[in-house]
């Protein structure tokens, strides 16, 4: 049994993955940039938190829902993974501040955030204080302006990880995955 299995069956009880899930896991511990394509209730959410165990390092998830982020914490909590923590606009100032010290001293190795988060000083000094692995942009069909969904803060994620790239002074740069259940061509593309 692999390790990505291992991880499935102890935190998940499942003994095998659902299609395309092992392939697009695969595809993100190798460190490739990956869009993950797959319907809603298809798995999504275990093609990135996966490879958020089994690396070294922070995942930044970017959604644009807080109460999915609640959701996702919350059930990964309940399964045992207390290293995944949000921060946003609805966290009272000690919970926010807890948050915060998780992702600073490594405690917490998934973070998950808004898209107009990025323009936070703190957000930014947290990141450029840690090893982030992956940006994962959940949600991914918000980047397309052709989208009933469409965020304009989706359209700065891009420069944001380059500025931190620079400012970390990083040649290599930091893996992205997008993940979405609806993308027609144009979205894709976008």
């Amino acid at each position: 049994m692999s390790y990505i299995h291992e991880i499935l069956d102890n935190y998940w009880g499942y003994n095998a993955f659902r299609p395309c899930q092992e392939e697009i896991i695969n595809s993100i511990l190798n460190g490739k940039d990956t869009i993950g394509l797959l319907p809603t209730g298809g798995g999504k959410s275990i093609t990135f938190q996966v490879p958020a165990i089994a690396l070294e390092g922070l995942t930044i998830v970017i959604t644009p829902l807080i109460s999915l982020m609640k959701d996702q914490v919350d059930n990964l909590a309940a399964r045992g993974i207390s290293n995944a923590v949000t921060i946003n606009g609805l966290l009272d100032p000690i919970e926010r501040s807890v948050a915060v010290n998780q992702v600073a001293d490594g405690t917490a190795n998934l973070l998950y955030i808004a898209p107009e988060m990025l323009r936070s000083k703190t957000i930014e000094r947290l990141l450029v204080g840690r090893d982030v692995v992956r940006f994962v942009i959940d949600e991914a069909h918000c980047f397309s302006a052709w989208g009933h969904d469409f965020r304009v803060d989706y359209l700065y994620i891009g420069d944001f990880i380059r500025q931190l790239q620079e400012k970390k002074r990083q040649n290599q740069s930091i893996a992205v995955s997008c993940f979405t259940a609806t993308a027609k061509p144009k979205v894709i593309s976008d």
